[in-house]
């Protein structure tokens, strides 16, 4: 049987909460964070808007200088006033897509951050017993981990998809559903997984005796879900919380063995840098 997520229609199961604000919880009561949000991504994004203003300013002023120097150096030669002024264009023109480029390569990483940082929000619900850790670079993990949560209910590891559109999930088969037809698109799935592996397989070598649980939370407002036999939980933004409350593990873990299981996976992280590029020369 398939199941159908959408908040478009009336018989969504799971529906998105309204814009929480920063003043209604006190998160010293709340969710303790132990490792926050790296600064790899955001130092990508704010790379790329640096670059959109050093391209797109001088592509901005060379456009604005192309029709006065065009007209003063027709005075001497119109031929030559011409070629200025086209020359200046063209410049300006191209120094401003250039900027562009830079920033339309990170938009992606620019939706991947804002769904991140609102699944951690949505996550300060939970109680001082639960630890999280975010955007995590394991060994042996092709990719960043967005989210580990640690608590009494168990180690989740928490895959976040800010995607639009409709799509379709057959197993660990995902697809974008098109006007007329599905495209195949990475499998959500497969990744959440193999990074749950790569964790259980971390804490295990370390003599911890826990399981580690793959969700997938899709966080946009306008996504449609079609699941068929989904290998991973699935959930939409809003349905984080009572999801982790409600799991029973085999082992339900105490509150000092929950802080030594995230002091481990903290000991264990690859930090990231990234550096700000410096002024065009």
């Amino acid at each position: 049987m398939a199941l159908v997520l959408s908040c478009c229609q009336p018989s969504t199961i799971l529906e998105f909460p309204y814009i929480l604000s920063p003043w209604i919880v006190d998160l010293s009561l709340g969710l303790r964070t132990v490792k926050q949000t790296s600064d790899f991504a955001k130092g990508k994004i704010e790379a790329a808007d640096t670059r959109l203003k050093q391209y797109g300013l001088r592509g901005v002023v060379l456009l604005f200088l192309a029709i006065p120097v065009g007209l003063v150096a027709e005075f001497l030669d119109s031929f030559a006033g011409l070629v200025a002024a086209l020359v200046l264009g063209a410049s300006g023109f191209v120094l401003i897509v250039v900027g562009l480029s830079f920033w339309m390569e990170q938009s992606n990483t620019r939706k991947g951050v804002q769904g991140e940082e609102s699944v951690a929000w949505e996550l300060s619900y939970l109680s001082d017993e639960f630890l999280l850790l975010n955007d995590l670079m394991l060994p042996g993990s092709k990719g960043n981990i967005d989210h580990v949560v640690v608590g009494p209910t168990g180690v989740f590891v928490v895959e976040t998809k800010n995607y639009s559109g409709k799509y379709v999930c057959y197993g660990d088969r995902w697809f974008f559903q098109g006007i007329r037809q599905k495209y195949d698109v990475s499998s959500v799935s497969v990744q959440a997984r193999n990074n749950a592996r790569v964790l259980a397989d971390l804490l295990h070598s370390s003599g911890f005796t826990v399981d580690v649980s793959p969700i997938i939370v899709f966080t946009h407002p306008s996504v449609q879900l079609w699941l068929h036999s989904p290998t991973v939980q699935v959930l939409k933004s809003g349905a984080i919380c009572n999801y982790l409350l409600n799991q029973r593990p085999r082992f339900q873990l105490t509150e000092p063995y929950s802080q030594k299981v995230a002091e481990k996976i903290l000991a264990k992280d690859r930090p990231r840098h990234s550096v700000l590029p410096g002024p065009i020369q």
